[in-house]
């Protein structure tokens, strides 16, 4: 079944508004704010996200004698089977009293479903160096890899448990610089080598362990 969104996505008159690859099922997820899209590629990374959809719901709810409308921004299912309904708000504007409002509608809006709901902001988002490697990740990351050459590299680090990308990189001269590190990429987006990538922007010196 075809995924519709609460709300039609029209174009913008000002900012930036786009699609991002959510690589997990293929699909492509709408955002509406460069905070949105982090959020989209920090979801995507997160090995507990299993799906996820843009403008999922409509709440109606009364405020000062008024009926109105809140859609929250996106609707995670985890792999446990829960969902939650995120709203991704800037910092400078996550305490004003209408966006308070909202997150009481949206909590309440949640439990009666048995959900959970909750508040991301660029804290969360985009901690340091975080969507910077992602950017690098989900771009080199996901092409040109080979089953083949991801154990090849999986084997030349597991003999040392841990090992600088640049030694890691001569233990693997046998394969093209440029399959080494496609294939490099995508196991540390898949998580299967871990390396801090809030701390420092990947390089030649960033440390490469195994899960």
């Amino acid at each position: 079944m075809t995924y519709k969104p609460a709300r039609e996505i029209k174009p913008k008159h000002y900012g930036y508004r786009g699609k991002e690859p959510f690589f997990k099922n293929g699909s492509m997820v709408h955002w509406d704010s460069f905070l949105e899209r982090n959020f989209i590629r920090l979801a995507d990374f997160d090995p507990n996200v299993e799906e996820l959809y843009h403008q999922p719901v409509c709440i109606h709810y009364m405020t000062g004698g008024k009926q109105l409308r809140y859609y929250p921004d996106f609707k995670m299912i985890l792999n446990n089977n829960q969902t939650v309904i995120v709203e991704v708000k800037p910092e400078a504007f996550l305490n004003h009293p209408k966006n308070l409002i909202k997150y009481e509608v949206g909590k309440k809006y949640c439990e009666e479903r048995g959900w959970l709901y909750q508040v991301y902001t660029e804290i969360e988002i985009n901690p340091s160096y975080l969507q910077w490697n992602l950017s690098l990740l989900r771009h080199l990351g996901t092409q040109d890899f080979n089953d083949k050459y991801s154990d090849y590299i999986l084997e030349q680090l597991q003999k040392k448990t841990e090992s600088a990308m640049i030694h890691l990189r001569k233990d693997c001269h046998l394969i093209d610089e440029q399959v080494f590190y496609s294939n490099l990429y995508n196991l540390i987006y898949l998580q299967e080598i871990k390396v801090d990538l809030v701390k420092e922007k990947l390089n030649d010196y960033s440390i490469l362990r195994m899960v």
